[in-house]
């Protein structure tokens, strides 16, 4: 099924909304209003409620204007034109904003969840478009706009989000289809940000430390095991290690903890993994041979005998 937007909607107008009509508008050729002598105009509108009602609010006005979309500060009639509508507001904002519009919404159009959120709120949001007469895209952005702008990658799931993908890439963006599931993409940047933003909060920790003790160069320049190989590669190494050696990285974590205590570092992250590790040896799942499991097996035993939850 082909998919050919003439009226795109852009849900708030920040950093990514205004790149997005940026990369339409400057480089795709897209326009605002309709002009004289269109027979079948290629248009932007956004609807951002901030909209002059302080000094960011005054400013995106000003963006919109000069990249000449019509921009609106409530969810109007106008909504109605659209055939796409990309929702890229603040994730807490990102229900509020899907029942606002989903009343408004043209039969078949399709509405891009940019926003970010987990795999339940996605759900939310889809059920409050389907409500009328949408078809929602669960989108997970993996880049950033500051950085990327309409080139920031994307991570596209939804029934039928083929075309849109197709379509998407074809005007500028980078998407790449993940799947039928809606809410699998949202999910897919959760679990992504739990090991980045993890790893980012342990360099804080291990970093302020090592640079108070003067040996910043050196704990950077011991990291050539994990340079050696790919991310993915070195953390799914651990998973798999970490059934046979859980107890000796607990006992480990231990002594890290005092070490940055010593050095007058608060050990939140080191004591949260030594909790962790404590847990996986509470269990007793480290094998009588020693042997170090597939990864496919190492989940299974951490799934059934250590995290467990479901």
């Amino acid at each position: 099924m082909s998919f050919s937007p003439r009226v795109i909607a852009l849900l708030g107008f920040g950093e990514a909304g205004s790149a997005i009509a940026r990369g339409l508008c400057i480089e795709g050729g897209w326009r605002g209003p309709s002009k004289p002598g269109d027979n079948a105009p290629r248009r932007v509108i956004a609807i951002d409620t901030a909209l002059d009602k302080d000094a960011r609010g005054t400013a995106l006005g000003k963006t919109a204007r000069g990249l000449d979309v019509v921009i609106e500060g409530r969810y109007t009639e106008a909504l109605r034109e659209a055939d796409l509508v990309i929702c890229a507001v603040q994730g807490e904002f990102a229900h509020d904003a899907a029942a606002a519009a989903a009343p408004l919404l043209k039969k078949g159009a399709h509405y891009l969840d940019l926003c970010t959120i987990t795999g339940k709120m996605s759900d939310e949001d889809r059920a409050e478009i389907e409500k009328g007469d949408g078809r929602y895209i669960d989108i997970a952005v993996m880049g950033g706009f500051f950085s990327q702008g309409i080139k920031a990658p994307m991570l596209v799931a939804g029934e039928d989000a083929a075309a849109t993908v197709d379509w998407m890439n074809a005007n500028g963006f980078v998407a790449t289809l993940l799947g039928p599931k809606p809410g699998s993409a949202s999910s897919v940047k959760m679990l992504r940000s739990t090991l980045v933003k993890g790893i980012e909060a342990l360099g804080v920790e291990a970093l302020v430390t090592a640079q108070r003790q003067g040996i910043l160069e050196e704990v950077l320049g011991c990291l050539g095991d994990a340079d050696a190989q790919t991310l993915r590669g070195f953390i799914t190494m651990l998973v798999r290690t970490h059934v046979v050696h859980a107890h000796r990285r607990w006992e480990e974590m231990g002594l890290v903890a005092q070490t940055l205590r010593e050095t007058g570092v608060d050990p939140l992250m080191t004591e949260a993994i030594e909790r962790s590790h404590r847990r996986t040896v509470d269990a007793h799942i480290a094998p009588a041979d020693g042997q170090v499991p597939s990864l496919e097996e190492a989940l299974k035993i951490l799934s059934e005998k250590v995290v467990r939850g479901v």
